[in-house]
């Protein structure tokens, strides 16, 4: 998952599942939701912004939890460091949790990698026919 995909996740499930969550604005401070914050350029900065997320609502997610844990604590250059549930995109270098131990690439790579490799296939076989 590449961080923006992360970004769209934690605002669904904050959307769903966080008791201060009402139409956009937090019950607790009577303002706009300050979950993220645009000052920042990524999550390892700063960038979620709100403690009660943090600690109540996203261990509900156990994969974000795991993608937002990594972001925060660890490097992207330390691949020998990831968790044993994790891989590295081989096209993106994004993080993803592979639904089986062979899945080299994330989903949107995946798709964009099948595409590719199905063109050229076709390609090819036009070429020799």
């Amino acid at each position: 998952m590449t961080e923006k995909q992360i970004l769209k996740s934690i605002k669904a499930l904050a959307a769903g599942e966080c008791a201060n969550y009402h139409g956009g604005f937090c019950a607790e401070t009577d303002r706009r939701c300050h979950l993220i914050n645009p000052k920042y350029d990524s999550i390892r900065d700063g960038m979620i912004d709100c403690d009660y997320f943090l600690e109540c609502v996203l261990p509900a997610n156990w994969e974000l939890s795991d993608l937002v844990s990594y972001a925060l604590w660890y490097d992207e250059a330390e691949d020998d460091d990831l968790p044993s549930n994790m891989k590295r995109c081989e096209v993106c270098k994004a993080l993803f949790v592979p639904a089986n131990a062979r899945q080299k690439y994330c989903k949107g790579c995946a798709a964009k990698v099948n595409r590719d490799q199905t063109r050229e296939r076709m390609y090819l076989q036009r070429r020799n026919v």
